[in-house]
């Protein structure tokens, strides 16, 4: 009897310690569902963390190939609507006929007036606006003063032969005009370098000789063909938009009289103030 009392009592013993033990374990691992929740949670973290650079890695390859696209293939962007823009093949002039060089005379200076005709230009403020620039108002026509880019190159050719003259150009130069100048010739030198260097020929090939007078491989100055644009073309496309001469040159400086006016004012308080240095900016009369 006391056998068979004693086997209910062992396995009521043993199952209170094992449920005991059992909840001891679930409360020490914490509820079911954060058992479970929390690994995932980490791997959910982990997945949208690579998502994310990704998706970071992919739009920065694809603005990069886009951009190079981009430059790639771009059409030509010109000034203004109607510009005429044609290549051909055609030879450099020859230097040594060149009307453009050589002593002044009445005929190279004629030939630069002549190239130089076409340069002032008549646009509108959506097409200024379209450049992200702004420009000298036209009372008497309308519209806005400009040129086109190749001008301002050639005004800086121009600039550099008279320089190269400039006794004859610029007689009797004060200190001031001479320190202004330079600053002009110093930025016509550095707008035409970063113009060749923008738009560096790749259509024909600068090559060398020997002269018997000289140590060094010399440059070989024959003429070959190179792709240029046709300038006649490009001229007569625009012709419509050209500014008179008279016109520019009846153009007033509102600032000017603005600046005398201040000066007038505070001549009287002016005491024994240094003069202000000249002026560093580049002025450009047109031709």
């Amino acid at each position: 009897m006391a056998t068979v009392e004693k086997e209910p009592l062992l396995e009521s013993l043993y199952h209170d310690v094992e449920d005991t033990s059992s909840e001891k374990s679930s409360s020490e691992l914490g509820p079911p569902q954060q058992q479970t929740k929390s690994p995932r949670r980490w791997w959910l973290y982990a997945g949208l963390v690579q998502l994310l650079l990704i998706a970071c890695y992919t739009a920065v390859s694809l603005t990069v190939i886009r951009a190079t696209i981009d430059l790639d293939s771009v059409p030509d962007i010109h000034a203004f609507a109607g510009l005429a823009v044609k290549y051909k093949f055609r030879l450099y002039d020859n230097f040594v006929n060149s009307p453009y060089g050589g002593e002044p005379t009445a005929a190279s200076d004629a030939a630069w007036h002549d190239l130089l005709n076409n340069m002032s230009v008549r646009v509108t403020a959506e097409e200024l606006a379209a450049h992200g620039q702004t420009s000298v108002a036209l009372p008497e026509g309308g519209g806005y003063l400009a040129w086109l880019g190749v001008f301002h190159e050639l005004h800086c050719v121009k600039m550099l032969r008279q320089w190269s003259w400039r006794e004859h150009y610029f007689p009797n130069m004060t200190a001031h005009d001479h320190m202004h100048q330079m600053v002009h010739i110093d930025h016509c030198l550095d707008w035409l370098r970063n113009a060749a260097i923008c738009r560096a020929d790749t259509s024909a090939l600068a090559v060398f000789k020997w002269d018997p007078r000289m140590p060094h491989p010399m440059l070989n100055t024959h003429r070959v063909p190179h792709r240029c644009v046709d300038w006649d073309a490009l001229m007569t496309s625009h012709a419509d938009r050209l500014v008179p001469h008279q016109e520019v040159v009846n153009l007033k400086n509102p600032l000017m009289a603005d600046a005398k006016a201040a000066g007038a004012a505070g001549a009287g308080a002016a005491g024994d103030k240094k003069p202000a240095p000249p002026d560093s900016g580049v002025g450009v009369e047109v031709d």
